[in-house]
């Protein structure tokens, strides 16, 4: 059964954010943000308000930046809860493959391209993101949703 956060239902003291993993043309690098208020290097984030759903924030950040470069949806979406004094934050991961090479300063002007290689290895959030881009760039990750939730 869906969480009713993913359905873009109202759930009271519940943050919800999309974090948006785009992929290189090549499947070799994927794009990191690093902002120097936090400890570690995270996909891009899109805050999704508790009336929308994390399809259609997908779809309308995809319709935006994807019309300059083009990029299609991976077939695996990860999800994540992270409980905190000050309520819950509900994370949904969705990856965007690029059509061909683009400079990251496109997309954000705190992120780098990382190879897939070195995620696991590095201060990223979430902490299971290496793992699950290997997977999935090495074919292992079955198509659909996966908890990211350790």
């Amino acid at each position: 059964m869906m969480h009713p956060a993913h359905r873009g239902t109202a759930v009271r003291g519940v943050r919800r954010t999309l974090l948006i993993v785009l992929l290189s043309h090549d499947s070799r690098t994927i794009l990191l943000e690093h902002r120097r208020d936090e400890p570690a290097w995270r996909p891009l984030c899109v805050d999704v308000p508790s009336h929308r759903s994390y399809a259609r924030a997908a779809h309308q950040w995809q319709r935006r930046w994807g019309s300059c470069s083009g990029m299609r949806r991976g077939s695996v979406t990860g999800r994540l809860t992270v409980g905190a004094a000050s309520g819950r934050h509900d994370y949904h991961l969705v990856i965007l493959k690029l059509s061909r090479e683009e400079d990251p300063r496109l997309f954000s002007c705190y992120g780098r391209w990382w190879p897939v290689v070195d995620v696991d290895s590095a201060v990223v959030f979430p902490r299971e993101l290496g793992v699950l881009m290997t997977g999935y760039v090495g074919g292992w990750i079955p198509d659909g949703p996966i908890a990211l939730d350790a």
